[in-house]
């Protein structure tokens, strides 16, 4: 078989297995984005369960999950600080991780800094929410292995990187942690 026919084949092969695996993709995205859609729907007729968190942040937090029945749906974590906070939202379909959220609030003003505070050091700004700037990440799971990352832009972050790969392997290690402390 001449060369240049190995090539068309082989080139006609790998974008083939590019589109199914982008499609396979596509796929997996949209079944995660109805499943999200899904648990904030039924969030009212979900069993709650709390703890509250300090040790991770300034101002203390909580940690708050969300099951239908027995099963796990959702796990939102809340740290405070002087700041800012976060908040990061992970969701579960079948006890597995399928999506995480993660929004990031930066406070204009530290939250004690109030008008008379602003006033007596002479900045014309004080603490208001509404002024937080918020960053937010997308992270998508598929059998709990980071496969799509969408940053603050919903741009895709490169996950061939080992420190992109590992920011997943952090957040399913970290949900596993979670879920220990919810259960004392």
């Amino acid at each position: 078989m001449p060369m240049k026919k190995i090539t068309t084949i082989l080139t006609i092969l790998l974008f083939t297995i590019g589109l199914i695996n982008a499609q396979s993709q596509d796929s997996l995205i949209k079944d995660i984005r109805t499943k999200y859609k899904d648990i904030k729907n039924d969030l009212s007729t979900f069993n709650i369960t709390k703890t509250e968190i300090w040790n991770e942040s300034t101002e203390g937090g909580q940690a708050i999950a969300y099951y239908d029945k027995d099963k796990l749906k959702l796990i939102e974590i809340i740290r405070l600080g002087e700041t800012g906070k976060r908040i990061t939202e992970y969701y579960f379909d079948k006890g597995k991780l399928v999506f995480v959220f993660d929004q990031n609030y930066e406070y204009n003003r530290p939250i004690y800094w109030d008008k008379k505070m602003s006033k007596e050091n002479n900045d014309n700004e004080f603490f208001e929410p509404e002024k937080s700037l918020i960053k937010e990440n997308r992270y998508y799971f598929n059998n709990e292995q980071l496969f799509l990352w969408l940053d603050n832009e919903k741009n895709k972050v490169d996950l061939t990187l080992n420190t992109n790969l590992i920011v997943g392997q952090d957040l399913i290690s970290n949900t596993k942690k979670i879920k220990e402390k919810l259960k004392k």
